[in-house]
């Protein structure tokens, strides 16, 4: 049984996230002095260990990934989005800006460009929005659909590092140095 079972077989709170923990490894946060690309110290199992108790903070009650709110939200769009698990990356949109974060799994970088959030995200960069991507220690700002397209033939991470480029996010050379 599932950590998701047993705490809805005990009455307690369960997580939308199924199995998914990539936004508890890949983002900082500050509440819990966790930094970017660091599993969270509450991490138990496949599941966090506070989820539904007091001393979780509210940054992270708070948040919801893109494919969580759509499966929340039911409608047409529920099942629009892939689950991070599958895409190698998950989406997030603060409301009111016309800018979706993309943070990818740096176990998988390549794997979301070949899945369905791609047919999700390119009609939204013809509607005007702006893509934020996140990825191995690296951000970039995509504004037109025109680079989404070339950035999806390529590793731009990996020709940021050979041009020499200083990380955007240093914290990913202490948890992969190899890289």
């Amino acid at each position: 049984m599932g950590e998701a079972k047993r705490r809805k077989a005990a009455g307690g709170p369960v997580s939308p996230c199924r199995t998914c923990t990539l936004c508890c490894s890949v983002l900082e946060i500050v509440a819990l002095d966790k930094p970017m690309y660091q599993p969270c110290r509450h991490l138990s199992g496949s599941a966090c260990g506070i989820w539904g108790q007091p001393e979780r903070p509210a940054v992270c009650a708070e948040f919801r990934c893109l494919h969580v709110v759509l499966r929340e939200a039911g409608g047409s769009e529920r099942n629009a989005i892939p689950h991070p698990l599958e895409a190698g990356a998950y989406l997030a949109k603060e409301p009111g800006r016309n800018l979706v974060t993309l943070f990818v799994d740096p176990a998988k970088p390549e794997r979301w460009k070949t899945s369905a959030l791609v047919d999700y995200l390119r009609p939204l960069m013809r509607r005007g929005f702006a893509l934020e991507v996140i990825d191995r220690g690296r951000r970039m700002e995509i504004a037109s659909p025109d680079l989404f397209e070339e950035v999806l033939k390529l590793d731009y991470v990996a020709y940021a590092d050979r041009q020499g480029r200083p990380l955007d996010y240093p914290s990913y050379r202490d948890v992969h140095p190899a890289d």
